[in-house]
């Protein structure tokens, strides 16, 4: 292998040969071998993988713009002239006129958007992303699939049509994969006790398994060869073949949730062995190749509440840049008016801004400083001789540009101080140690971009780990762990509204494995139910042998807590939960213990007898 890769080589433009591996070759879109139509042979590829939105950037020579900007002398201008610019660079102790916010008013209330009258398991949650009409298409479109290869004479094993029950099987095994990961996908069903999953085979054989994955299609095959014939031609759809079950996936992710007030807008790289041209990851991702998407979280919880594939160049370009284009679309103006968006150097720029303002939207992240509408004065501007947490800042009307150590930042919403002050230790020249306060736009910048940083942990901690050669199978596994991890948002969520403690991530997903494969295989679900000593049983409050005869039916009685929390009566009763060790009533024309458990523990009324 090592003398192969050695033998394919490629110039980089540094003028240098390095090999190409396994990695290293471009991957089409389509079945086919010819991607020409849809690569970007340009400078402004290779920028957009390196995080930068060329046709934003200000380089008067031409060709790719360098990330960061050196700040090189800036010569000494009279203090009298200085105050007479209103140009210049200000202090930070010079006063600041506190810019008007738009007023927060959503479309509809923060937080899940859900039945209140209905008892949601985790399977329902999840379900609610992968919709029964959406499932039985993708059934439907894979066994036209599996019908077309044996008509082609493909030596593949017998096939047995698959249903909205075996789908849900074949879902199941692919979330058990996410939490137990053996070497290689044939070990889950090894004989060898050492490297065997038992319940992997419980549930699917391996060949129907292999035989849903290989014949797995999201669009219908026909349709997908209509579409191949157009390429070369603007109606050339390159995303067709995932672009059905994207656009479901986007709808129920913003129906079931409406975000809070800021928003955070990132990239993330989805890893794959082989690449597609713009599809490669700045140097800086964890991920050196794979497919780009560009998500909208919500900064308090993480939900995916909206995203985007990249494909290219797109059709309808507003002229502005890539970068201006996908979070003007991600911004629906179904949000409402008010809210706040914090986001990378890639997407901020002063145009950007300004257009999200007068959609009433504020915005607010780092900048480079070589991007277009930056301002180029240079008088009382940070320099390397200014003392280490000097701020500085200037506001060209209802933006604010400001400057903090070797942070450039751009927001539409903050004032350059207002009083917030956070002690944080940084080294001086010297070698000592003082304490600096970061501005109050930094420290909000901080805080509300950990929305996109907290929807990458869900996504990475139990991540279904399968790549495949085909472009869209990889991308629906990746939409798989984002359902995944907005159901268990929205499980969190509801569990927090009725003060009750959540699952956690890893409960979560053992708990919806074996609901998604309860529907075919009640046995294997019964049997591995929580123990006699967890389940949810009424018992007695008071000891059988240490109350008398005429007092049993009142000895030990207290308070009902469903009937105390629900009419705020005080009513007595004798009997409790095992599990929850509450009391509730449990007689014939009051039945709290049943209430009780299909309201605030709707997770588990399986477990109750």
């Amino acid at each position: 292998m090592s003398s192969v890769r050695a033998q394919n080589t490629r110039t980089d433009r540094s003028g240098q040969q390095r090999a190409v591996g396994e990695s290293d070759r471009h991957a089409d879109l389509s079945d086919s071998d010819s991607s020409d139509n849809y690569l970007l042979s340009s400078d402004e590829e290779e920028a957009i993988s390196r995080g930068i939105d060329a046709s934003l950037e200000s380089d008067p020579e031409g060709g790719l713009p360098c990330p960061s900007v050196k700040r090189g002398r800036v010569s000494v201008t009279p203090a009298s002239l200085q105050d007479g610019d209103p140009n210049r660079w200000r202090d930070a102790g010079e006063n600041d006129s506190a810019p008007v916010p738009p007023r927060f008013a959503p479309r509809r209330v923060p937080g899940p958007q859900l039945d209140a009258m209905r008892n949601y398991s985790h399977s329902d949650l999840f379900l609610l992303f992968f919709s029964r009409a959406g499932i039985q298409k993708i059934c439907s479109h894979t066994n036209k699939q599996a019908g077309k290869r044996r008509a082609k004479g493909s030596k593949a094993r017998p096939w047995n049509a698959v249903g909205k029950e075996q789908f849900c099987v074949f879902l199941a095994l692919v979330l058990y994969m996410g939490l137990v990961r053996l070497p290689a996908l044939a070990d889950y069903w090894s004989e060898d006790p050492f490297f065997g999953a038992p319940f992997c085979g419980q549930l699917m054989s391996r060949n129907a398994f292999l035989g849903v994955l290989w014949n797995l299609r999201l669009s219908d095959p026909e349709a997908d060869e209509e579409n191949e014939r157009k390429r070369g031609t603007p109606d050339y759809d390159p995303l067709w073949k995932l672009q059905p079950f994207l656009n479901d996936l986007q709808t129920s992710c913003k129906a079931q949730y409406h975000p809070n007030q800021n928003l955070s807008l990132d990239e993330r790289t989805v890893a794959a062995k082989a690449s597609i041209g713009p599809n490669q990851s700045p140097g800086d991702e964890p991920a050196k190749w794979g497919y780009k998407l560009f998500v909208l979280a919500d900064s308090l919880s993480g939900y995916s509440w909206n995203f985007e594939v990249y494909a290219g160049k797109r059709r309808q370009a507003s002229g502005k840049g890539l970068s201006y284009d996908i979070a003007t679309s991600l911004m629906d103006r179904s949000l409402g008016s008010g809210y706040r968006l914090y986001c990378g150097s890639f997407f901020t720029s002063p145009v950007l801004f300004r257009d999200l303002l007068s959609k009433e939207t504020g915005a607010c992240g780092t900048i480079r400083e070589c991007r277009r509408g930056y301002p180029a004065t240079k008088p009382n501007g940070l320099d390397r001789k200014s003392p280490r947490g000097t701020v500085k800042w200037l506001r060209q009307e209802e933006v604010l540009f400001l400057k903090w150590r070797d942070v450039s930042l751009c927001t539409t919403f903050h004032k350059a101080q207002d009083g917030r002050r956070v002690r944080r230790k940084i080294k001086s020249r010297d070698g000592t140690g003082r304490h600096a306060s970061p501005p109050a736009p930094i420290q909000d910048y901080n805080r509300c971009t950990r929305g996109g940083d907290q929807s990458d942990q869900l996504l990475d901690r139990c991540s279904v780990p399968r790549e495949t050669n085909r472009w869209y199978k990889t991308l629906f596994f990746q939409f798989v762990n984002i359902a995944t991890a907005n159901s268990f948002i929205l499980h969190r969520e509801i569990c927090e509204q009725f003060g009750q403690q959540p699952d956690t991530q890893k409960m979560f997903l053992r708990a919806l494995v074996f609901e998604l494969a309860g529907e075919l295989y009640p046995l294997q679900t019964t049997s591995l139910a929580s123990p006699y000593a967890m389940q949810h049983l009424p018992e007695p409050l008071a000891r059988a042998d240490a109350t008398a005869r005429r007092s049993k039916a009142t000895r030990g009685r207290q308070s009902c807590v469903y009937c105390r929390r629900t009419e705020g009566k005080q009513i007595k009763t004798p009997w409790q939960c095992r599990s929850c060790d509450v009391p509730l009533c449990a007689i014939v024309d009051r039945n709290c213990f049943s209430k009780w458990h299909r309201r605030f523990l709707p997770s588990q009324t399986h477990a109750c007898v």
